[in-house]
């Protein structure tokens, strides 16, 4: 019995594909005062940002090529203009739904595993709309990096 444990220990100890992949790390999320900006406003790069969110209802989110309403919570949207293609990581200060559009397509985000609400995200060179919904404070900070 403890020979059949031990050898099924070492089976998927072995394998690597049950293994979980840490997410890289990065440096800068959450350090210092943060430059804050309004749903709407479009920042010119990358980094590390809050955003101060709006009544979910009042916000318009990006749904293909047409803006629809949002919901309960609260909610914001910012664009990114100039983002080279690559791997970036992006923290968020506290739960919220997020969504990255890039030429009216969603992008696929890979949920890191750790304390806080982190994500992977591979996109083109340009701009990149961010979208939070479901926030239940109306300030948010976001730490958008580069890997």
């Amino acid at each position: 019995m403890i020979v059949r444990s031990f050898l099924l220990l070492l089976v998927v100890c072995a394998c690597p594909a049950l293994a979980a992949e840490p997410c890289p790390a990065v440096e800068g999320q959450f350090s210092g005062a943060n430059p804050t900006f309004k749903s709407g406003q479009e920042l010119p790069r990358e980094g590390t940002f809050s955003l101060a969110l709006q009544p979910g209802e009042t916000v318009d989110y990006l749904v293909g090529s047409r803006r629809v309403k949002g919901e309960a919570g609260c909610g914001g949207v910012v664009t990114l203009r100039k983002l080279w293609a690559g791997r970036y990581r992006l923290f968020l200060s506290s739960a919220a739904d997020l969504e990255l559009i890039q030429n009216y397509a969603s992008l696929t985000l890979t949920e890191c595993r750790g304390e806080e609400a982190s994500y992977l995200v591979s996109i083109d060179e340009g701009m990149v709309l961010l979208q939070v919904r479901g926030a239940s404070a109306p300030l948010i900070d976001i730490a958008f990096l580069k890997l």
